[in-house]
């Protein structure tokens, strides 16, 4: 995708579900979140390890359909 498709995404869309969430702040899905939130775009932690707790302020949930809420766009975060 290129970074013009992307920014057309991202100008429309500000409900964001952040798949693979980490608690732990030296990980990018953390700083990815935190970025995001601080950009103004509600973000929905999305992690089986951390379901229940709160992240940056908002409720983890254990998987995409537990979300109560419509959410436009997911990205899944992946360690290497």
């Amino acid at each position: 995708m290129d970074d013009s498709k992307l920014t057309n995404i991202l100008t429309k869309v500000k409900f964001i579900a952040l798949v693979g969430t980490s608690d732990k702040i030296d990980r990018p899905s953390y700083k990815v979140m935190k970025y995001l939130i601080n950009q103004g775009y509600n973000v929905t932690p999305v992690s089986p390890k951390l379901a229940g707790k709160e992240l940056l302020g908002q409720k983890v949930y254990a998987h995409l359909v537990d979300i109560p809420y419509p959410t436009r766009v997911s990205h899944r975060h992946i360690k290497f």
